[in-house]
């Protein structure tokens, strides 16, 4: 194996890795559809629909669901529900599979607005938050919808043998779960867990990473017992760090935490110096840390250099020495 690619499962198994983990070794990619951009019409357009009937609104470069797939959760039933077998699906990983060393790098798919997040572009987010409470059925059918879509999905990816699995959806706001932890755990862990479970009976040794920004204390214990192997983004302003590091330690690895929200952006290369420090300091345990941005928007080419400096510098002074 590619000594990066050997380091990196050191990292996850805090198996005394070489050096810090940076960049990853690995190459991601999705399936046609995953991203609101696959069915845009032209590139000039400023309004389309997606295959879930979901409106999306060009603003100044920005892309954002701005048009419920229908106006009320008594409609479910009326959602379309794409073919996840259509012949386009899987022609952007046949594309990247076949330009891939995959003697140096590792093969990442994912699932883009896995769940939580495509629940709410179709209903919109305060119809789906009633719908849980109102009418919890309703829901529930539409969350299988898509989760059973999910699982086609995964069906189909097992031809490339992934190593890695990243399933993305933000489950948390800036200080808080977006839902209660009891709606989380009625309505997605269980579809969670299956799809993890999907991966882990059918691949066996793969690594399954969760990206979700916001606010995820509250349900830490969760994705522990769940399986999942890393965590990102991990928003430094969103979660208590230490605890989250504490409730995780040994079991997931976390990637991300250097401060995208004011220190990168806005603060000086010392301040990110002394950021890329302080986390590596605080959440390296003999590997088990993936140290990389929260979030890049809007972040100085001298700040992304010494974050990428400080990094490699961490990594000779203490895992390398």
């Amino acid at each position: 194996m590619d000594p990066e690619k050997d380091n990196f499962n050191r990292v996850l198994r805090r198996d005394h890795p070489t050096h810090v983990c940076y960049p990853v070794p690995s190459r991601a990619g999705g399936y046609w559809g995953a991203g609101a951009g696959d069915a845009r019409p032209s590139p000039d357009a400023k309004f389309w629909r997606d295959e879930w009937n979901v409106g999306w609104t060009d603003c100044d470069g920005e892309v954002f669901p701005t048009h419920p797939s229908v106006d009320s959760y008594e409609k479910v039933d009326d959602v379309p529900v794409p073919d996840p077998r259509d012949p386009r699906r899987m022609e952007p990983v046949e594309k990247l599979v076949a330009g891939l060393d995959r003697e140096k790098y590792f093969l990442a798919l994912g699932h883009s607005y896995f769940l939580y997040e495509r629940v709410i572009n179709i209903l919109g987010p305060e119809e789906f938050g009633v719908s849980m409470l109102a009418a919890p059925d309703a829901a529930g059918r539409l969350l299988d919808r898509i989760n059973e879509f999910n699982l086609a999905i995964a069906e189909q990816y097992l031809r490339f043998r992934p190593e890695h699995i990243n399933i993305m959806d933000d489950f948390g706001h800036q200080d808080r779960l977006a839902m209660s932890p009891a709606c989380w755990w009625e309505f997605f862990k269980p579809r969670l867990k299956a799809v993890v479970d999907f991966y882990r009976g059918r691949l066996g040794e793969v690594t399954i990473s969760l990206h979700s920004c916001g606010c995820v204390m509250e349900i830490l214990p969760d994705l522990v017992e769940i399986g999942l192997d890393i965590l990102h983004p991990v928003q430094t302003r969103a979660n208590d760090v230490p605890e989250l590091r504490r409730v995780t330690a040994g079991a997931i690895t976390l990637a991300g935490a250097i401060d995208g929200q004011h220190v990168l952006p806005f603060g000086s290369p010392e301040d990110v110096r002394r950021e890329v420090f302080t986390k590596c300091d605080l959440l390296w345990e003999g590997g088990g840390y993936l140290p990389m941005p929260e979030k890049n928007i809007g972040v100085p080419r001298e700040n992304f250099e010494a974050m990428d400096r400080a990094i490699r510098d961490w990594s000779r002074a203490n895992v390398e020495s």
